[in-house]
């Protein structure tokens, strides 16, 4: 697009008066400096601009001091400093010179708009940088500086020009907005307006509309959300936390009396620290912190974050950090998935949040005391006038993170609303936290991982991007792991293709498994019954629809319903391992990564829990007949004792009753020994607890109905009768819906 405007360019004829040298860079920087500027008029008006109708002399001339060049239509005059030298300043100035001389053929119903001319100018010259440089200026003083200058084309006019530009681009645009607009109006038909200090100033296109999200702190899934999300907007004083989390150390300030940006507070401390600065939001501190110590502004290894979750670039000024200046923006999605993975790596900057309603910036309010418990951060937009043009509000709760997005309130005028899309959050079921043991049977280094975008891994507080390749679990299982920007995929061996895992992975290592006196396990048992050192945490939601998915993905109505409510409640018992989660194999309840949750199985999980306390057993059941055949020596290192001296196998409810003849003092007698149907089903691996069993020579044949081990709920049974949940929760474990 950009090579072919500059073929279409129309350049003037450009004479370098003698004097002015070396003569030839003179003119190849006149001609690169106007092709830019067709350009820029092509961009924003959708044609090239109107063929120069005059030429253009540049000269050499004795200008004074401090000013590099002047300019009247057709003639440019140039300071320079060293004669034979063209510097980067004189190169700057003959740009904004020509700046001038390209307004003044191309869009001449603009010439006497002495304002317009000379922001034009600025923007085009590639001066914006350098003039906004140096200390905060205020978009108020700006408009002061303009409004009472007798001359634009000084310094301090300048700098003031240049700070209420750069508020007026945007994410992506290389040229201001109010400037933009203004071009359209020299086609020569429209009466043009005289740009004002007013309209530098306005800033309501970057408000948008009303919106806010509620994102689940365990899974990162949208769970409510209303308006545009997605669009970016200045985000204000809302990454102030994040200054903090980036730091290795704060320092104490005291308030400079009468700087309007230490106006934070009716009464400040005598030295200021960070967590007042934070609470009371005080941008004097921040930005005195930023002058003791260059480079804070950056978010330190946070930086890296908030450009996962959508900033463009980093912050190059404190005022740009802390919302001061508009130039930088975030979504309410970006920030809400930024407060997410704060929540998990700085539960002391969480704390400190929840001050916020009683010393910061939301306390003194009739619904402050609604606020309790809460961790929130405000942030306000503000125009160049002090009127609010985006009023934010986050909210960190046990578990969702609430962002709320307002145009043309401050945050303190928009509490209540607050307050409503907290209580709508509050109102789902099932979206508090669960953890599962995963990937049990395999080994940390037999699991692949990745994340497509917003990977990160949280150590000791500080964030270390994972990269978007696939990466051994094993590798970077430490701390905690978090995809900002969608599930983890995790691929295991023989697996080509990903599976989803909405949530966060943290390592804890397990207790070796000890197979009681007389068992025998394989080293796949006892990897089982161990559990493993990869725990998984994602919504109660995701998990109990995840383990339906794997347990079996057809079940459908009531009876779904009924197992749904079984599988939430083992997931709050530990007596598979002991006080340690729930694990994802048949040992637990079978969980190979979460799916897409429904309504449906919402509503469920909003029931009240089921009142029978310790696991609760399913299993498939049916009355469907089989047979299988094993070994020999692999039932007697199941059963612990030799089958020559088995009478018969008894099963009922799970329990597996073995009689045998043993002898004592010569005399013989039978011995009746209990033991769970499961130490003899889940080694064979036979469909169900079997029914009876022959034995002779080398092998035993064994025959059952149904699968599984036949405890508590029989999910064909439950299938077959017709019945609704309570009826069916009732019939396999009486008592639990009471």
């Amino acid at each position: 697009m950009s090579a072919l405007l500059l073929v279409l360019a129309a350049v003037p004829r450009l004479t370098v008066a003698p004097g002015l040298e070396p003569a030839f860079e003179v003119q190849r920087a006149a001609v690169e400096a106007w092709e830019a500027l067709d350009v820029t008029w092509q961009t924003h008006r959708g044609r090239p601009a109107p063929p120069p109708r005059i030429a253009i002399v540049i000269e050499r001339s004795r200008l004074t001091p401090g000013t590099a060049g002047v300019s009247e239509l057709g003639r440019v005059f140039l300071r320079q400093a060293r004669e034979g030298s063209l510097s980067a300043t004189e190169r700057q100035a003959l740009a904004h010179e020509l700046g001038h001389q390209f307004l003044l053929q191309a869009c001449p119903t603009a010439t006497a708009d002495s304002l317009f001319h000379e922001a034009f100018a600025v923007a085009t010259s590639g001066e914006l940088g350098a003039w906004r440089e140096g200390d905060y200026q205020s978009l108020s003083d700006a408009a002061k500086v303009l409004t009472s200058s007798k001359s634009l084309d000084t310094p301090v006019a300048r700098r003031a020009l240049a700070r209420l530009l750069v508020e007026s681009i945007g994410p992506g645009d290389r040229f201001p907005r109010v400037l933009a607009k203004r071009l359209e109006a020299c086609d020569g038909a429209t009466r043009w307006t005289p740009l004002s200090v007013e309209a530098l100033m306005s800033l309501d296109a970057a408000a948008g509309a009303e919106a806010f999200v509620v994102m689940s702190r365990h899974s990162g899934e949208v769970l409510l959300s209303s308006g545009d999300i997605a669009q970016a907007r200045p985000f204000g004083s809302t990454l102030k936390p994040f200054l903090l989390a980036g730091a290795l150390t704060t320092p104490g300030l005291s308030p400079r009396l009468g700087d309007q940006e230490w106006a934070c507070g009716d009464v400040l401390p005598q030295t200021m620290r960070a967590p007042e600065a934070v609470l009371l939001s005080c941008n004097g501190w921040f930005l005195d912190w930023a002058e003791r110590q260059p480079g804070v502004e950056r978010f330190g290894p946070w930086g890296a974050v908030l450009e996962a979750v959508g900033m463009t670039r980093l912050p190059e000024h404190m005022s740009e950090a802390i919302g001061l200046r508009s130039t930088l923006q975030l979504s309410p999605l970006g920030l809400a998935a930024a407060y997410r993975a704060l929540a998990e790596a700085r539960p002391d900057i969480i704390s400190l949040l929840k001050r916020n309603a009683t010393e910061g910036t939301l306390s003194r309010l009739p619904e402050s005391d609604r606020l309790a418990g809460i961790a929130t951060k405000t942030g306000t937009v503000r125009d160049g006038g002090s009127r609010p043009l985006v009023g934010w509000i986050v909210g960190v709760l046990d578990d969702v993170v609430v962002v709320l997005a307002v145009p043309g309130k401050a945050p303190r005028q928009v509490v209540e609303r607050f307050l409503s899309v907290v209580g709508q959050s509050r109102r789902l079921g099932a979206r508090d936290g669960v953890e599962v043991q995963v990937f049990s049977l395999l080994t940390p280094s037999q699991v692949d991982l990745r994340c497509e975008r917003g990977g990160f891994r949280f150590v000791d507080g500080a964030p270390a991007p994972l990269g978007t390749d696939w990466r051994q679990l094993g590798e970077v299982l430490q701390g905690r792991l978090v995809c900002l920007a969608a599930p983890f995929e995790v691929r295991l061996p023989k697996m080509n293709e990903g599976r989803p895992y909405a949530g966060v992975f943290r390592r804890e290592p397990p207790a070796a498994w000890v197979p009681p006196p007389g068992m025998t396990a394989t080293e796949k048992e006892r990897r089982a019954r161990t559990g493993s050192e990869a725990i998984f945490r994602t919504t109660r939601l995701a998990y109990v629809t995840g383990v339906l998915a794997s347990e079996d993905a057809s079940i459908v109505g009531e009876p779904r319903a009924a197992l749904a409510r079984v599988v939430s409640h083992n997931a709050d018992t530990r007596e598979r391992h002991g006080s340690r989660p729930v694990c994802d194999t048949t040992h637990c309840q079978v969980f190979q990564g979460t799916t897409r949750t429904s309504p449906t199985d919402a509503e469920t999980l909003a029931r009240p829990k089921l009142e029978t306390p310790g696991w609760l057993p399913f299993s498939r059941g049916g009355d469907e007949p089989w047979t299988e055949r094993r070994p020999r020596k692999d039932v007697e290192r199941a059963l612990g004792t030799g089958l020559s001296l088995v009478q018969r196998l008894e099963s009922a409810g799970g329990t597996l009753r073995v009689v045998k003849t043993v002898t004592d003092d010569g005399e013989p007698y039978e011995d009746s020994q209990a033991m769970p149907c499961e130490r003899l089903r889940g080694p064979l691996k036979l469909p169900a607890c079997p029914s009876s069993a022959t034995w002779t020579g080398t092998t035993v044949e064994f025959k059952g109905v149904g699968r599984g081990h036949g405890l508590g709920l029989d999910v064909e049974a439950a299938r077959k009768s017709g019945a609704d949940q309570d009826t069916i929760l009732e019939r396999a474990f009486p008592g639990s819906t009471r």
